[in-house]
């Protein structure tokens, strides 16, 4: 048991350490705020294909995508 929480930890820390260099998530809600309208969740995610960082901000309108290194929308999906 202990052996998963090391690697949980491990894999957490490498995660963190990974997407130190981007935005404030002030400025990322700020870009996806005309997108999903009022904001309720921000989380910032990592691609496991690429690395790439981004944050996915969840809101009244539907999720947008925001590059964590630049500020842009990379996607964004309308709530049905």
């Amino acid at each position: 048991m202990r052996v998963y929480k090391l690697l949980f930890i491990s894999f957490s820390l490498s995660f963190a350490l990974e997407c130190q260099n981007t935005i404030g998530t002030e400025r990322a809600i700020g870009v996806a705020k005309q997108y999903v309208g009022e904001v309720h969740a921000i989380n910032l995610s990592q691609n496991k294909k690429t690395g790439e960082c981004f944050y996915r901000v969840r809101g009244q309108e539907g999720t947008a995508l925001i590059d964590a290194k630049d500020g842009k929308l990379l996607r964004f999906y309308r709530k049905r």
